[in-house]
């Protein structure tokens, strides 16, 4: 079988073919048509065909994949979850994936529909940029490509949970931006399969489509965060619970200090409950119970406090143990009434700043989930150390091993940003997670989630490239990333990844995540840098290519004229933008007028969190986009 302009192929699905399979059928014909010219046509497996064709869903989901190859056979290479099968017959290709593990929703054929297109055909899809604007994937064009002799699977994802906290501010606010289906599309191909974020904004997800767009990508939810007692025990009632618990239930909230009971105003506050009522155990437990039924797409419920550190209920039941033992008992009790109502989702709890160690006195019930931000009350975790030893062995990880121990499904919140007062600088930390990713299957560590919002990728790029696929595949090293990451910037690519591979030998562990971007810049030859990206510029062959590279070095150069004040790290500017008076002010506001998606809600993906008066900065190459 021949692909080529000419090919009357067709694509077959299942005739009760899911919205992933459709969706995987329907991204095969686009790219196909945009490599070859080909227009291939889309029908189920009711039809008899003697063409050739390709079959989309194995055995078990489409007929004639099955006169190919058994279920028993097709099981027993590719169990899953998230397995993925690519095999040509005499006269067939068949993409497949698993399909009869809890909460799957056939990723699989997704990515093997992805895996197709990247192994066999030579494409990367590494990247997004701006609608008309050349740049992003890299999709090659092919006069024709003979489909014999292909052969691959990938019996499961290696680590189960690959998630990215997409709020949209540090606070959770905002979710319209132009860029977000893009964002989406990123998150599938680059095998993150959940989304982590706020109540308020899978509320506004489920309005402006992304929430369908998310569910025909097989793409999961939890959702919670510090707006998670709003929505459960709101004190002014809310959409789904009317009731206005702070006038007719104030018990539920803690026992301040001076006897009154504590209202929600914003996201401060930490411990807001009184962990020990058994009235609101059972109130919260029921509106949980109803909220899950409404919104079946969210698997689990992160039910965080509010944020920062501040005192528990005071009461007589509550005072006597610790925050952590409130926390934990509470969580458990609710989790105990969940499953009985629902089998398939988790009650997720988070340990953070102090809410630390885990009690000795309880056993948490099997739906219980606990991730572990790597942000104690002492600080954040140092980066970079290729070893994983950053967080391997460290008081991080034996805390984490300390919750699993008590029964909890367990996963860390990290930074593959930087955190939000590090103000987007770029941090090297991509050779590190080949490590942390074989260590989490080593210890039972079921994934990371990492902040990471649609106007933000090129900021730190090839860290979250670099985890996607190296927590779905362990085997792949640097080495592998690197390679199939850099077809985006075209025969230029070689020169990104000696950028890449001196950057991360530079950052070694030696600082924490908050201050990493300005021990970067302090250390780094940043001339050395410069050259490559002029060579990869020089070398890079079409438009796409040279806006990648432009992109690359716009992170990196708004990283270096940033910590050219040194500024201290600060949180304000996703409130009110830094305004900078060093000469080349004028360059990064340039930056952020042109290029930035956070403020604009537009852009290019990138993050320029710079205000400032213009002085006259006449843009160069750099900025040329085509």
């Amino acid at each position: 079988m021949i692909l080529n302009s000419k090919s009357k192929e067709i694509i077959i699905i299942p005739n009760n073919a899911t919205s992933r399979e459709i969706f995987a059928a329907e991204e095969l014909q686009k790219y196909i048509k945009i490599i070859f010219g080909a227009e291939l046509s889309i029908c189920t497996d009711t039809k008899t065909l003697s063409e050739n064709c390709i079959l989309i869903g194995g055995p078990e989901r489409n007929l004639i994949t099955k006169e190919y190859i058994s279920e028993i056979e097709f099981d027993s290479l590719v169990p899953g979850p998230e397995g993925i099968f690519i095999k040509s017959y005499e006269n067939c290709l068949v993409l497949a994936g698993s399909s009869k593990n809890i909460n799957e929703c056939e990723r699989g054929t997704l990515y093997a529909v992805y895996e197709f297109l990247e192994r066999f055909l030579g494409c990367s899809l590494a990247a997004y940029i701006k609608e008309g604007v050349s740049g992003g994937e890299y999709i090659p064009k092919k006069d024709e490509f003979e489909i014999k002799d292909i052969f691959y699977t990938k019996k499961c994802a290696d680590i189960p949970y690959r998630c990215a906290v997409a709020q949209y501010s540090a606070h959770g606010t905002g979710a319209d931006y132009e860029l977000d289906f893009k964002f989406l599309d990123w998150l599938s191909k680059n095998r993150y399969n959940y989304i982590y974020t706020w109540n308020s904004v899978y509320e506004h997800l489920k309005g402006n489509g992304m929430l369908d767009a998310a569910i025909k990508r097989g793409i999961l939810f939890k959702v919670g965060h510090h707006d998670a007692i709003d929505t459960l025990l709101p004190q002014k009632g809310n959409k789904y619970f009317s009731e206005h618990y702070y006038e007719t239930h104030p018990e539920y909230y803690k026992m301040t200090e001076d006897g009154t009971r504590f209202e929600m105003v914003n996201h401060w506050g930490q411990m807001v409950l009184c962990s020990r009522n058994e009235e609101m155990i059972e109130e919260i437990s029921s509106n949980l119970i109803e909220w899950f039924t409404q919104n079946p797409q969210v698997k689990s419920f992160a039910l965080l406090n509010k944020d920062g550190t501040a005192p528990q209920c005071c009461c007589e039941k509550c005072k006597g143990f610790s925050k952590v033992e409130n926390y934990a008992h509470m969580i458990n009790e609710i989790a105990k009434r969940l499953k009985k109502a629902h089998s398939d989702v988790e009650l997720n709890m988070m340990s953070y700043t102090d809410l630390w160690e885990p009690p000795t006195n309880i056993t948490l019930e099997k739906n219980v989930s606990v991730t572990e931000a790597t942000w104690h009350i002492s600080g954040l975790r140092t980066i970079g150390k290729p070893d994983g030893t950053c967080l391997a062995g460290t008081f991080f990880e034996k805390n984490l091993l300390n919750w699993k121990a008590i029964g909890a499904n367990v996963t860390y919140y990290d930074y593959f940003m930087g955190v939000y007062p590090g103000r987007q600088r770029y941090i090297p930390m991509a050779d590190e997670m080949q490590a942390m990713c074989r260590r989490f299957i080593e210890k039972g560590i079921d994934g990371t989630e990492t902040q990471l919002e649609v106007y933000n990728l090129w900021n730190n790029i090839f860290n979250f490239y670099t985890y996607g696929r190296t927590a779905y595949d362990t085997k792949k090293s640097l080495d592998d990333n690197l390679s199939l990451f850099c077809r985006i910037f075209g025969k230029g690519g070689k020169y990104i990844a000696k950028n890449i591979r001196y950057a991360e030998s530079v950052l070694d562990g030696q600082s924490e995540i908050m201050r990493a971007g300005i021990y970067l810049m302090e250390h780094i030859d940043k001339e050395r840098m410069y050259q490559g990206f002029e060579k990869a510029l020089n070398e890079a062959e079409n438009e796409a290519a040279r806006n990648n590279v432009r992109l690359m070095r716009m992170a990196f150069r708004y990283s270096d004229l940033e910590c050219r004040e040194n500024y201290e790290d600060d949180e304000s500017g996703y409130k009110a933008l830094k305004h900078y008076d060093i000469p080349e002010r004028g360059e990064l506001l340039y930056m952020q007028r042109n290029f930035d998606s956070y403020v604009s809600h537009g852009g290019y993906g990138i993050m320029i969190p710079v205000e400032g008066d213009d002085n006259g900065f006449i843009p160069d190459k750099w900025y040329d986009f085509e």
